[in-house]
């Protein structure tokens, strides 16, 4: 009997703790039970560290060790000792809460968290009026409401003595109902304080990236030895060599780099009518209209090309790895479909039939088709670019990397070849090494939108709050109004705040704050989410219980998102409370019964069969 008791208190205990409730005196009723293993050796080493707390006044550091001495020899000594440190941890902490002055916005919450818990009362929803009357007190210390906990307590405790003899019960999910308001700041501050100390600031963080990046230092190096000529330079050597075609090109290139499109359109135009039988003038103005989405512009200045050189290598090349939408899919199907007409022993033929094969997933067969290309036409790069994706498709990850990479290393500046790779590192998990990809991609061309999307979630997913935040402001200068960014980004900037709280940082935490808010105002709109993604990040760090209160702040928030059960199912389940975990992802297929991530989880557990 006596073991039993030991057995199912301690486990009622520990699901107290771990759902934040658990009541003072339930460390007692703990300590009693385990107090017949005795070692009387290592007891004195803790009562001799308890003292020495003691004398420092840690009387919370020295109680718990008095405490762990009791429970390995249970002498009177001992408990004499704990009870006289009882009393002057109470008295400290009490001396520190009484200075705090209550504000009428915590007064009138604590007093929607007494209303409700008074109602779970009613109902026998003992351990959630205790939750409810330990949040009132922790926010209105009134006599009322510590009264009210420690009858809750006592309740608590007297079940738990019965609990033996009762089955257990099926877990679950307590329910989210009129939960009080809560401003974004006021929450911050909470969500702030959950734990005393952060194990690896943004700067670790940071310092983690820069090993990762120590790989491509000889490229970076090579880069910065080659550095970039600024636009006053550019338009130097433009003036003085008027004809020069590569300088008008690389002038034009700078100025779409920096926002100046039409000044750089002007320089397009200027050289295709200079240079009225060079492919190149054409194509480059053709490329031009192309990435504004001008495709009819576009298509002219491309058949220019193809008319003067039916296999003109730069329009294959684009026309190749041009796939997008439907339209613009017809687009450059079209031309590779001139290209092959006027040259029908051109690449273009092939690579037509190797994008026909990648639509119809025959990938082995488009992969033979790309090495053929490959060795018919070394040339051409889009071949191997295409082997790679033709790769992909067959579930090759090492065969398509290594393509992306020969195709990276034929031509350094093929954007498309970057993008590839970086989406292949992205479809792996490897969010840092896809984010650090598309920055290369970026560099070639800077107003690429979707990359630097792309390349802030790939951050974003690697954790790197900051390098997602700076490569989402970037994004902002090319495209304010962008509905994604507008909601991710605050989420950046509202994680990055609570990082440098906890590591200590608070002025930059609270500037981080209200970057989130100046960007988006409707907190609303992000917020949960990023309390969704707090919870999944403390969880890989091993942080469970702040894993599990982000959790449960995300849905107080917003109680209707499937997501966030999921993830915190996941987080009991790594904390072995499986019934816990269970009840979680049953309530996220309830939610959304579409959510085969839950039902992947359920059939794991042996919850259901398949």
């Amino acid at each position: 009997m006596n073991r039993l008791f030991y057995i199912w208190t301690t486990r009622f205990c520990l699901a107290l703790f771990f759902l934040g409730i658990a009541p003072e005196i339930t460390s007692n009723t703990i300590l009693l039970a385990q107090s017949k293993k005795k070692n009387p050796a290592q007891a004195s080493k803790y009562a001799k560290r308890g003292s020495a707390k003691a004398k420092k006044k840690d009387y919370r550091g020295a109680l718990s060790d008095y405490k762990k001495a009791y429970q390995l020899n249970p002498n009177s000594n001992y408990k004499k000792k704990v009870q006289q440190l009882t009393a002057l941890a109470k008295k400290q902490s009490g001396g520190k809460s009484s200075k705090k002055k209550v504000s009428s916005k915590q007064a009138a919450q604590a007093s929607q968290y007494a209303k409700r818990g008074s109602a779970k009362a009613k109902k026998k929803d003992y351990a959630g009026a205790l939750k409810d009357f330990q949040r009132a007190l922790r926010l209105n210390p009134t006599s009322s409401n510590q009264k009210r906990v420690k009858q809750l307590s006592s309740i608590l405790k007297k079940s738990g003595k019965n609990s033996a003899s009762r089955k257990p019960t099926k877990a679950r999910m307590p329910k989210v109902a009129d939960i009080p308001t809560i401003s974004p700041v006021k929450y911050a501050n909470d969500i702030y304080n959950i734990a005393e100390a952060f194990e690896m600031s943004t700067r670790n963080l940071a310092r983690a990236t820069n090993i990762l990046e120590n790989k491509q230092n000889k490229k970076i190096e090579t880069i910065k030895l080659q550095r970039t000529p600024t636009t006053n330079e550019l338009e130097r050597a433009a003036r003085s060599e008027p004809n020069d075609f590569r300088k008008q090109v690389d002038l034009a290139r700078n100025y779409e780099a920096v926002g100046r499109f039409d000044e750089s359109k002007e320089i397009y135009l200027k050289l295709a009518a200079q240079n009225p039988l060079n492919a190149d003038a054409h194509f480059h103005l053709g490329a031009y209209y192309a990435r504004f989405d001008q495709m009819t512009k576009a298509r002219h200045a491309f058949d220019e090309a193809l008319d003067i050189q039916p296999s003109h290598r730069a329009t294959i090349e684009a026309m190749a790895t041009f796939f997008g939408q439907k339209e613009q899919r017809s687009f450059s199907d079209g031309i590779l479909a001139k290209s092959a007409q006027k040259d029908p022993a051109g690449p273009a033929q092939q690579i037509s039939r190797i994008r026909k094969s990648l639509d119809e997933f025959n990938y082995e067969y488009a992969a033979r088709l790309a090495q053929s290309g490959q060795d018919m036409f070394p040339n051409h790069g889009a071949f191997i670019l295409l082997k790679g994706k033709a790769f992909e498709g067959m579930g090759d990850m090492a065969n398509a990397k290594s393509s992306y990479q020969e195709s990276i290393k034929n031509n350094p500046s093929d954007e498309d070849s970057y993008v590839a790779l970086g989406d292949l590192y992205s479809t792996q998990g490897k969010h840092l090494y896809a984010a650090l990809t598309y920055s290369d991609a970026i560099r070639l061309n800077p107003s690429d939108e979707d990359v630097r999307f792309k390349q802030g979630l790939g951050y974003y997913k690697a954790s790197e709050w900051g390098r997602a935040a700076s490569a989402w402001e970037d994004l902002l200068y090319y495209d304010p109004k962008n509905q994604k960014v507008n909601i991710l980004l605050p989420q950046a900037y509202y994680i990055l705040a609570v990082e440098y709280n906890r590591s200590g940082q608070s002025n930059l935490g609270q500037t981080a704050f209200r970057k989130a808010i100046a960007i988006n105002r409707n907190s609303a709109s992000w917020l949960p989410g990023s309390m969704r993604t707090l919870g999944g990040f403390y969880r890989e760090k091993g942080m469970y219980k702040e894993s599990l209160a982000a959790y449960q702040e995300a849905i107080e928030l917003k109680p209707s998102d499937s997501k966030t059960y999921l993830g915190l199912g996941i987080t009991y389940w790594k904390m072995k409370e499986a019934a816990l975990a269970k009840a979680a992802w049953s309530k996220s297929m309830e939610l959304d019964p579409t959510n085969n991530d839950a039902r992947g989880w359920l059939l794991l557990s042996g919850k259901i069969s398949g």
